[in-house]
């Protein structure tokens, strides 16, 4: 009977350690994918700042507007419920107004989903506003949920 209580409860042990680093390691791939998703969208942003400032090519905006719009659809799926650390920069806030959130990420899609239309179209000045649109739809999120930029 000793044996087998001892067994239990080694049992229960190894259970409670697998499902611990499972959760651990879950938040660790979703922090994960958020930043690589973030990044690439501000390396995406970079490029296309520094192909508007050099005039063009135009056609050149079209993927990294694309990327960012790709990724925008995403946003949600990179910050799901309970993934928030003490370490991580998203303020708790992106949990309690789960709605507007969303609704940030899908303005962010639209504006770069509109850029790369207007990158295919070739005139540099209606890309640039359209990219000004896209940098505000970015910085609406990042001021009203405070994540660091």
């Amino acid at each position: 009977m000793k044996q087998l209580k001892f067994t239990i409860a080694a049992g229960a042990i190894v259970l409670a350690l697998g499902v611990t680093a499972n959760v651990v390691f879950a938040d660790t791939a979703v922090l994960d994918a958020r930043e690589k998703g973030m990044k690439t969208m501000g390396a995406s942003i970079k490029t296309i700042k520094e192909l508007i400032g050099a005039g063009g090519p135009a056609a050149d905006i079209v993927a990294p507007a694309q990327k960012i719009a790709e990724i925008a659809a995403t946003i949600p799926s990179l910050f799901p419920e309970g993934s928030d650390t003490p370490d991580d920069e998203a303020s708790p806030d992106i949990w309690t107004n789960w709605s507007d959130f969303q609704a940030k990420a899908k303005s962010l899609g639209d504006e770069a989903t509109m850029l790369a239309s207007a990158a295919e179209g070739g005139d540099m000045a209606t890309i640039g506003a359209q990219f000004e649109k896209v940098g505000g739809a970015c910085g609406t999120c990042h001021k009203a949920y405070r994540i660091k930029k």
